[in-house]
Formats: structure tokens, C-alpha cells, sequence
């Protein structure tokens, strides 16, 4: 799972994060405060992965924190965080704390300023990440961080509906960090989603979307969503999203209480189905984007829905296109393939263009060479893919049929581009101005 590194090779370790980090340490230290490396960085740094930031605890007031460090930005000051950007690194150094009240299901609200850095480890959410790292290479792990690591399993801090409780984006970190590490999900971990999935309504879609889509980036996008679809949390967004993903994923949740997860396999029983197959194919794609389309492709969601879903969880409107094209892309592949499969696949890559049939074939090839690389060939003997190639302009097409340009022009452009694609017509000015004026001319052409 990962490459575990022992306490006294973390003191000498040459991460840039980790050695700039510990010299801020000290920095504090030096000062008179107490400071700590904490969270994500010393999990990461134990189990031997990269590191992305670093924040640091301490027992200096944000307002030392700023008077210590010459660059500092006053990021979160009523929760006791400044920002330090020290060798072009961003470091967010908190000031011990304890934390009540989350009527928000995300922001305490109080906070109280502490002395030990035990109190502080004690707000936060799993063991793993409520550990603390010394200068001196200590270790601060009063939950069992360490042993957690070992036996490969999320386990929160104290009561795991507690925990939930106070921030309901917790239930999706746990999935996010199983799938991840390939780690199991404790059973009162797991019971605690199901009994707050509810809660997940108060939470932002932006967040929930931030967490979802680190899932599909991650190393196990396929256990993450089987998570996520068979722990209900879909069905309880704060807003809307398509019916049909919702559906799909509740008949994922009702059919998989009789499958199982062959987890050190990577893969689904043999009696799974589309969709069960499609997520153990997931991690067979690099590209987010791809394991998306692949995603809704399985759950047989329609390129409008997947429009919707990607608008609705704030996906930029380019990644929206990108996955809903090859979504809409798959659909109409499938509706031609038994009869036409030629025809069909030339139609679609007329209808959606070569960018998109590219990505069709990379998302489709991770599973079916045969059928990738017969398309593969399809698309480079095609002469056009997009009236951009046509060596016919518009407006020489209405000069020569001495007609104004009008919207009969882009369906003729069009029709010349079918003609062409399917080698009817050469990708010659001549025959193409010839071939529109036979069209023009035809019977029962209304351009």
C-alpha cells in the first residue's frame, strides 16, 4: 500500500515542504513558542507519499505569528491562522485551539486558544491526521495515528457521529482518504455515514463537489464511488442533481448488498454488472476527465444529465463540454454499433467532432482494444471531420449557386461534409461546387 518510513529517517528527510516547514519550527521555537508539523504532511511523510503543503500548530497568537515572519497573510485570524509564504511556499500556522458548537455542520461556532498541543489534535478528524511532528522528531500521537496507518483503516478521533456532526464533509473525507489508501472504512465509521448522511444537505456543492472530484483523480476512484453510491450520501445534496444519476446510484446501493468488493483485486465479483464493471475499470484511465465520462457512461446517463451533473457540481463549462461530448458521443455510438457500426461512428464523429472521438477511443480503449483500434483506423481514413476541412468556402458556394448566404448554406456545408466523410464526393473545390449544385438541383431538398 505504501512505503512506511521510520521515525528517525523523517528527521533527515529532504522533501523541500518538510525541511522549509521545520525550519519555521524552529523559527517559533526559538521565539519561546511551542510549534509542531501537523495533519495531512506527517500522515504523508510516514507513509513515504509526496508532499503538496505543510501546516504547522503552535502556541504563538496570530498576531506573534505575524510580527515573527516578515510575508504573512491574514487568512482565517478568527479561527487563529496566518499564512506565512516563506521560499515561495504558502504555510498556514494555527494557533492551538479547541472548537464547540458547529451549528453549521462546518465552522465551529466558538474558538478557544489552548497551551498543548494535545488539545489542539484533539478537534480533528481521523487519527492519522491528528498527529504532530517535533524538531526534535517526536511524535505526537495520542489517538493511534501510527497504528491506524499500519492496519490500514480510517478510524475518527473519539465518536465518529460526533466527529460527522460537526463537520458533515467529514463522511466524504473518510471515502476519499479509504479509497486513496486503500484502506477500510471501520465499521462505526461506516455506520456513522449512514446514520448522518442526512447532514450532508448543509453542506456547500461546492465542497462536495471538491471531494468527489479528487475521488475520481485519486488512486481508487472505483472504491470511492462504490462508497459513495452504496452509502446513500448521493441522495442527500444540498442541491439538486439529475434524477437519473440519483436513480442509478440507488439501484447500485440496493443491488450491492449482495456483492462483494474484492479489495486487495481491484475488481468487482464476476456476477457484477455494467455498472459494476465500468467503476472496476475506472482506475484503468489517467485522466479525470475520462474516468468521469466512463463513469456516467456505466450508469447510462444521458449527455444532457451529464451536462447537468457537470454544471451542477460547478465543474468548469470546458471540463462540461469535454465529459458531456463524450458521454453524448458514447450514446449515440451504442444506438448505431449492432447494425451500422460503421455508419454510426462516422455520424458521431461528424456530429461531435475529432476531439471528442479521440477521447472516445482513449476512454474505450482502456477496456476493448479491438473495438478502439478498429475505430482508430475508421478515423484516419476519414478525408473530413468537420466542415473546416472541406476545400469549399461558404462563400463560394453562394457565388457559384448565386444564392445569399443564409441557413441553408450551413446545412449544405454540412451535407457536403457527409458526402465527403463517406466518399461520395472528392475533397476537391470542383467536385464539391458540383456536388452543391446536384443538391440544389434535387428533388425534394428544401436549402
Amino acid at each position: 500500500m505504501f512505503e512506511w518510513i521510520e521515525e528517525n529517517d523523517i528527521v533527515r528527510d529532504e522533501d523541500p515542504w518538510w525541511i522549509e516547514g521545520l525550519e519555521l519550527v524552529r523559527k517559533l521555537e526559538r521565539s519561546g513558542y511551542q510549534a509542531y508539523l501537523v495533519g495531512g504532511s506527517v500522515r504523508d511523510r510516514l507513509m513515504g507519499r509526496p508532499l503538496h503543503d505543510v501546516d504547522i500548530a503552535t502556541s504563538a497568537k496570530p498576531e506573534e505569528v505575524m510580527v515573527l515572519f516578515e510575508k504573512t497573510l491574514p487568512t482565517g485570524l478568527q479561527h487563529g491562522t496566518v499564512t506565512v509564504m516563506e521560499g515561495g511556499r504558502a504555510f498556514e500556522i494555527t494557533t492551538f485551539r479547541q472548537e464547540t458548537g458547529y451549528s453549521d455542520a462546518r465552522r465551529p461556532d466558538s474558538v478557544t486558544f489552548v497551551h498543548d498541543v494535545r488539545d489542539d489534535l484533539a478537534r480533528r478528524d481521523f487519527t492519522f491526521n491528528a498527529m504532530a511532528f517535533g524538531s526534535d522528531g517526536t511524535i505526537v500521537d495520542p489517538y493511534g495515528g501510527q497504528d491506524a496507518l499500519r492496519a490500514g483503516v480510517v478510524q475518527c478521533v473519539g465518536n465518529a457521529t460526533e466527529r460527522f456532526g460537526e463537520d458533515a464533509l467529514r463522511m466524504l473525507r473518510a471515502i476519499r482518504f479509504a479509497a486513496e489508501f486503500e484502506f477500510e472504512l471501520l465499521p462505526d465509521v461506516w455506520q456513522a455515514i449512514i446514520g448522518n448522511r442526512a447532514k450532508l444537505r448543509q453542506v456547500a456543492i461546492e465542497r462536495v463537489s471538491s471531494e468527489w472530484d479528487k475521488m475520481m483523480a485519486g488512486r481508487g476512484p472505483e472504491q470511492a464511488c462504490h462508497y459513495l453510491f452504496k452509502s446513500g450520501l448521493l441522495g442527500n445534496l444540498k442541491e439538486e442533481i439529475p434524477d437519473a444519476v440519483v436513480h442509478a446510484a440507488e439501484q447500485y446501493r440496493l443491488n450491492s448488498l449482495s456483492w462483494e468488493w474484492d479489495k486487495w483485486g481491484g475488481a468487482f465479483s464476476a456476477s457484477a454488472d455494467g455498472l459494476q464493471s465500468q467503476l472496476a475499470n475506472l482506475p484503468l484511465l489517467i485522466d479525470p476527465d475520462l474516468r468521469w465520462t466512463a463513469l456516467l457512461c456505466g450508469m447510462g446517463i444521458s449527455e444532457e444529465d451529464g451536462r447537468l451533473l457537470c454544471r451542477a457540481l460547478r465543474l468548469s463549462g470546458k471540463r462540461a463540454e469535454r465529459i458531456a461530448g463524450v458521454v453524448g458521443m458514447n450514446e449515440q455510438i451504442a444506438a448505431y454499433d449492432e447494425e451500422f457500426p460503421y455508419e454510426g461512428w462516422t455520424y458521431a464523429v461528424l456530429d461531435y467532432g475529432r476531439a471528442v472521438a479521440l477521447d472516445w477511443l482513449v476512454m474505450t480503449g482502456a477496456w476493448d482494444t479491438v473495438s478502439a483500434d478498429e475505430r482508430s483506423e475508421w478515423l484516419a481514413q476519414l478525408p473530413v471531420t468537420s466542415v473546416s476541412e472541406l476545400n469549399v468556402r461558404g462563400d463560394e458556394l453562394a457565388n457559384e449557386l448565386g444564392r445569399r448566404p443564409g441557413p441553408w448554406l450551413a446545412e449544405m456545408l454540412l451535407r457536403l461534409l457527409e458526402e465527403v466523410a463517406f466518399g461520395e464526393v472528392p475533397n476537391e473545390k470542383l467536385a464539391l461546387l458540383e456536388a452543391a449544385r446536384t443538391d440544389m438541383e434535387s428533388e425534394g431538398y428544401d436549402g
